[in-house]
Formats: C-alpha cells, sequence, structure tokens
C-alpha cells in the first residue's frame, strides 16, 4: 500500500482523532447525537501517530527506523500531504460542480448526471470518496459546498420568478 493509503486507512480506523484534525462541526455532531470533537493538543500529536502508522512498515528501512524513534520528524510531511491531499480534493470538486455540492458519494453515484463524473475523479484521484466522506460539509475543505439545502435548485426557481 502507499503511504496516501496508509494516511486514509488510519484516519478510517481513528474517527475521533480525524474529526479533532479535520475540524469537526456542532452542526454534525448534533445531527448524529454526539459530542464534538475537540483538539485538546495540538495537531502535531496527531501528524506524530499517523507517522508512526504510515513509517514503521515503511519499504524504506531508513524511515521505518526514522518512525519508531523520531516519529516526529515527519509531522511537517504529513501536514503538507494533506494540504496536496486538499487541494487535490478541491480541483476535483470543481467538476462536480454545485450539482455534487454537499451531496453525499452515495447520492452522487446513483444520480445519472454525476456517475460519470465521480468514476472519472477516482480514477484520477482514488481518495476522493473518503475525503468527500469526511469534508463535503466543512467549507474549510469543500469550498464548492454551501450551507443551503441540497435539495433546493435555485436556478430553476429563479426561472420561475
Amino acid at each position: 500500500a502507499s503511504r496516501t493509503d496508509r494516511l486514509i486507512e488510519w484516519c478510517q480506523t481513528h474517527e475521533g482523532e480525524r474529526k479533532k484534525l479535520f475540524s469537526d462541526s456542532t452542526q454534525d455532531a448534533r445531527e448524529e447525537g454526539r459530542s464534538k470533537q475537540q483538539l485538546c493538543h495540538g495537531k502535531n500529536q496527531i501528524y506524530i501517530e499517523m507517522a508512526k502508522a504510515i513509517f514503521l512498515h515503511d519499504e524504506t528501512d531508513e524511515f521505518c527506523a526514522l518512525a519508531a524513534t523520531s516519529p516526529g520528524v515527519f509531522a511537517s510531511s504529513i501536514h503538507s500531504r494533506l494540504d496536496v491531499l486538499k487541494t487535490k480534493y478541491r480541483k476535483q470538486n470543481t467538476l462536480l460542480g454545485q450539482t455534487g455540492a454537499g451531496r453525499t458519494y452515495e447520492d452522487l453515484l446513483s444520480n445519472e448526471k454525476t456517475k460519470n463524473i465521480l468514476a472519472a475523479i477516482t480514477k484520477d484521484f482514488p481518495w476522493w470518496a473518503d475525503l468527500h466522506g469526511w469534508w463535503r460539509t466543512n467549507p474549510a475543505y469543500n469550498n464548492t459546498f454551501s450551507a443551503a439545502d441540497v435539495g433546493q435548485d435555485f436556478s430553476a426557481h429563479a426561472v420561475e420568478l
């Protein structure tokens, strides 16, 4: 598995840390009937835990050794990789535009207008579905997301006026 695959797997299995890292919203917590996950310690501590999972079994022996003894050296690399993923995620979202803003992956996949776009997105960027599940309603990550009701069709409504 690639390092990015291991990063995504770590985020999948560490939900609490993932929510803290990607800014858990009060609205999401309320809708899910749970308390908001807050970051008590700096993100660096989470990056260190991620580094262990990503690099302890790396194909490069030097990285394995560093992950075992000094995992903090990877913190800035992990932060940078997350920034790259965010940039790529946003770029892919422009292909969906407002049609896909805020919709779940499953909704997009079942829609005739968006399923072919999704196939192209996930072919070029295989982590998009996971990231979309975590970031789709977070404007810090998804800049095509609107707080408006996903089912509203503003353009059709404007034509009626």
